[in-house]
């Protein structure tokens, strides 16, 4: 069985929608959750192959001098959640992310719905990992934190057991995703990663296209979206690099 936002056997199609911004000044999400087109919402009800994530949505922000994010999260589908409209309404930040989720076997439950956060971090990933293979790589505590079923928490966990043993963040990352890849039965290892100051785009799949990572560079902001949002110029984000953006630009490295 399949937890995160992946690829089932047999040929179908499962891809979870994600977004960032980092910003030099507090603004509004909403502009890209719902004031274009498409936007996060609309790609909740279908995105470019044609399928809804209906399965939750969830954003993280960071507010100005905290070191640790804000979560709302619904395992109701965006297009049907009033807290969805009222969250998008009210949330204005420097640094940003949000999931909408297409489940490929475990519920929609509060647990298994992205972001998921942990001290300063805040995670959400667009794939598919083998949550057996890969929970036996945890220490206990790492494992014993546990709240969910779904393949993408235990993905994160892995990325928080590197970044706490290696000082450099790419270094830490890398590492993770070669243990992650070493174990196999992966499709898509795509993921958002924040600690509040920068934030970490990766895009990693057996299927590039269906699990696809497009960055834009504004004056002030850098955004990160797994389809283009709304108009504008969209770069897209190469199979096996990794974005590192911070308000005044991004940067690219090789995790693979």
């Amino acid at each position: 069985m399949l937890g995160g936002c992946g690829w089932l056997a047999g040929g179908g199609t499962l891809m979870c929608r994600m977004f960032g911004i980092v910003t030099t000044k507090s603004q509004s999400i909403a502009p890209w959750m719902t004031g274009v087109e498409p936007s996060l919402r609309s790609l909740a009800i279908a995105d470019k192959s044609g399928e809804p994530n209906p399965d939750g949505w969830g954003v993280a922000w960071y507010d100005d001098g905290q070191d640790c994010p804000h979560v709302v999260k619904d395992p109701r589908p965006a297009y049907e959640s009033p807290l969805f409209e009222q969250t998008v309404r009210e949330v204005s930040a420097r640094v940003a992310l949000a999931h909408v989720r297409r489940s490929s076997g475990t519920s929609p439950e509060l647990a298994n719905t992205h972001p998921f956060v942990a001290g300063r971090w805040s995670f959400c990933h667009n794939g598919y990992c083998s949550r057996e293979r890969l929970i036996e790589h945890l220490l206990p505590k790492f494992r014993n934190s546990l709240e969910g079923e779904n393949d993408s928490e235990v993905y994160f966990a892995l990325l928080l057991q590197h970044l706490e043993s290696v000082a450099d963040p790419l270094d830490a990352l890398r590492g993770a995703v070669h243990e992650v890849m070493s174990v196999g039965d992966f499709t898509g290892l795509n993921f958002l990663l924040c600690d509040g100051q920068c934030m970490y785009a990766f895009h990693y799949s057996t299927d590039p296209e269906r699990h696809s990572m497009y960055l834009q560079h504004q004056s002030g902001r850098e955004l990160v979206a797994s389809e283009p949002l709304g108009t504008g110029s969209w770069e897209e984000l190469p199979n096996g690099s990794l974005a590192v953006l911070t308000p005044t630009g991004h940067t690219l490295a090789s995790l693979i």
